[in-house]
């Protein structure tokens, strides 16, 4: 066998070890595409870059068939099953088409993916609420998981002052409104800690950090949303509604890492030796820390909306 054979292959074997075990392990679920993203250079044509990929996807399907056993007998057990699988087959997806569009800009390649998932999402959501009888059969059962998980995990008493009706429909209404930033928010942190590792020793990577940035046209999409959103608010259209929150909510999570961009961009400027990676890590561990994160959570997006008409990074 030729040596850039078997690098391929092992490279393979790993990147769906690794996965499958990320996945396995409750802890890095959510990052389980990195080692598909991190070993895909080192597999060539990309297209073989896929099979790694494919193999995961049915690992994982075969996984929770195997899980569920019998029990897929019901409606509700099947309709738990495609919401449970909407993220890792979204994430999965969104894997094969990044590897497949290796050329493209990576703002092209991230909002392909995330069509796929919107698309994905937006179907079981009306199915969710189209109030058919497997629907409804699903939305019961996971009333009653709510019901058995709260006294183990809140001690036995909802936080504030909810019951155990007001809780589900909360969680319901939250993934509703953000399945999509929450897919590009995992996809997206991902996809940054595959390509820090691929190009950890290429300093022109920390230059393209701190200079990446919407298009400019993109402004219009972000306030479209936001007033959509905002006109939801008054009038009852529960489906555009939907869909305008998931948008604007993932413009806004664009916005912000554009702000993180430019914050590294005059960070660099003041100090040459400074990484785009450390202050884009920084600004991860600040909205993430409760209380203080309400300040980056803000400032952020807002710095990137105002870069349309400030040009921060003009001679940075």
């Amino acid at each position: 066998m030729e040596r850039h054979t078997m690098v391929m292959v092992r490279s393979g074997v790993l990147a769906v070890g690794l996965s499958f075990l990320m996945y396995w392990i409750a802890a890095s679920s959510t990052l389980f595409i990195i080692p598909l993203l991190f070993f895909a250079p080192r597999i060539r044509p990309n297209r073989w870059a896929l099979l790694p990929v494919a193999l995961v996807a049915c690992m994982l399907l075969a996984h929770q068939l195997i899980g569920y056993g019998g029990a897929l007998k019901e409606t509700s057990v099947i309709g738990a099953l495609l919401i449970g699988l909407y993220m890792p087959i979204s994430l999965l997806m969104g894997a094969a088409l990044w590897i497949a569009l290796e050329q493209r800009r990576m703002l092209v390649r991230l909002l392909t993916a995330s069509a796929m998932a919107a698309v994905f999402g937006f179907a079981l959501s009306f199915w969710f609420f189209s109030k058919s009888p497997s629907a409804a059969a699903t939305e019961q059962l996971f009333r009653n998981l709510v019901q058995a998980v709260i006294p183990g995990f809140f001690g036995g008493q909802v936080p504030m002052g909810m019951d155990e009706d007001t809780l589900f429909e909360a969680i319901v209404l939250v993934l509703r409104l953000g399945f999509l930033p929450l897919f590009m928010g995992q996809f997206g942190l991902s996809v940054m800690i595959s390509e820090l590792l691929i190009h950890r020793s290429e300093w022109s990577f920390q230059d393209r950090m701190a200079s990446w940035k919407l298009p400019e046209n993109a402004i219009w999409v972000f306030l479209g949303s936001w007033t959509v959103v905002l006109a939801g608010l008054v009038i009852d259209m529960q489906m555009l509604s939907g869909i305008a929150w998931n948008v604007a909510l993932a413009m806004t999570l664009l916005y912000m890492v554009q702000g993180m961009s430019i914050l590294a961009a005059l960070v660099r400027k003041r100090n040459p030796g400074a990484t785009a990676t450390r202050i884009f890590l920084f600004s991860f561990l600040l909205v993430l820390l409760p209380g203080v994160n309400v300040i980056p959570l803000m400032a952020l997006p807002l710095l990137g909306v105002s870069e349309t008409w400030v040009r921060y990074r003009k001679n940075a």
